[in-house]
């Protein structure tokens, strides 16, 4: 047998037993490769193998707060600082359907502020078909806050489990909203009450000014409560924004944490300024005269926020509060962002 022979006969043995065991393998089935959904706005991307689009979002911030004593815990400490991590995540599902956009929501937020307060929690959850919003989210009631990103003097109507129907065409908005009272009022509720909490809002806007006008009211041991309140934004010129709230009626309607029936209202004033598209100042004035002609407050609030690079921020807060006759109490935070 000549080496020639040898080697050519090998050869074909191996591949005799490369090819019965290739024949064994199964094939592996194409990988689908992600597809991005440009249905909706920018980050939405196709689950694989249907015809959902998925965005993930999220945020992480370092809160650096700075205060008088007397807003610290003494059973901890009696510093003027602490540091306060947050986090944030959310997940959007839509699909284009024949009347509309079926939507799902849920979000997730926690912090942790070093003294073992370390907490995560629903942020919110809902479904969305068409003009039909179902599940865990804020009140068409509220108004919304200042420019500034701080607790002001309005509506105390917590997120809540609810109804919605929503419709918006040329400008024009209407919602209402049936919601359940108990995580707003709790223990003011009548024993065996029976009427949800009735909420509304109507929105319109023209170029440089967006008005809304909102109502709700609810079942208390004391009969029906009720609220209203409004808020006007205008631009003025392409570098200022003001922006007017206010609100009268019983308890959370107007704010100020309690659960009176009797009637009160609270007030902002905001303005907003950009230096640039990358730094913009705010300042917020908020009032409050609270149900059954409790103590007036007030709190005057400013922030400088600067956005080098899509996606981040640093900011610079603070706010000064007067409650009646008591000493005014400031605090001061500085606040680093991600966001994504």
């Amino acid at each position: 047998m000549t080496l020639k022979t040898l080697f050519l006969g090998s050869a074909a043995a191996f591949a005799v037993v490369g090819g019965a065991q290739a024949a064994d393998l199964s094939v592996a089935e194409p990988v689908e490769s992600v597809k991005v959904c440009d249905a909706f706005a920018g980050g939405y991307w196709y689950i694989p193998g249907t015809d959902t689009c998925l965005k993930i979002g999220g945020n992480v911030e370092f809160d650096v707060n700075l205060h008088s004593n007397s807003m610290t815990d003494p059973s901890t400490h009696s510093s003027s600082w602490d540091f306060v991590t947050k986090i944030g995540l959310s997940f959007d599902a839509k699909s284009v359907i024949d009347i509309g956009t079926l939507e799902g929501h849920v979000a997730l937020a926690g912090s942790y502020d070093g003294k073992g307060g370390n907490s995560i929690s629903l942020d919110g959850a809902w479904l969305k078909i068409g003009a039909l919003q179902a599940g865990h989210f804020g009140s068409p009631f509220n108004p919304g806050s200042g420019f500034v990103d701080y607790d002001v003097y309005n509506s105390d109507l917590a997120d809540a489990n609810k109804l919605q129907l929503a419709w918006t065409a040329a400008g024009f908005g209407l919602a209402l909203g049936i919601e359940d009272p108990r995580e707003t009022w709790h223990s003011s509720l009548p024993a065996s009450f029976s009427m949800p909490l009735i909420t509304g809002n109507i929105t319109a806007s023209s170029g440089s000014v967006a008005g809304f006008l909102s109502g709700g009211f609810v079942q208390l041991n004391g009969g029906t409560t009720w609220g209203v309140a409004g808020k006007l934004d205008i631009g003025i010129g392409a570098n200022d924004k003001l922006r007017l709230i206010g609100a009268y009626g019983g308890g959370k309607f107007v704010g100020g944490g309690n659960d009176l029936s009797n009637n009160g209202w609270s007030a902002i004033a905001s303005f907003q300024h950009m230096f640039s598209s990358k730094l913009t100042f705010d300042v917020d004035y908020s009032y409050l005269q609270p149900s059954g002609g409790g103590t007036t407050s007030w709190i005057a609030a400013a922030d400088l926020v600067w956005t080098p690079y899509s996606g981040f921020s640093a900011k610079l807060r603070g706010d000064y509060t007067v409650a009646g006759t008591a000493t005014g109490v400031w605090k001061g935070q500085v606040v680093l962002k991600r966001s994504w």
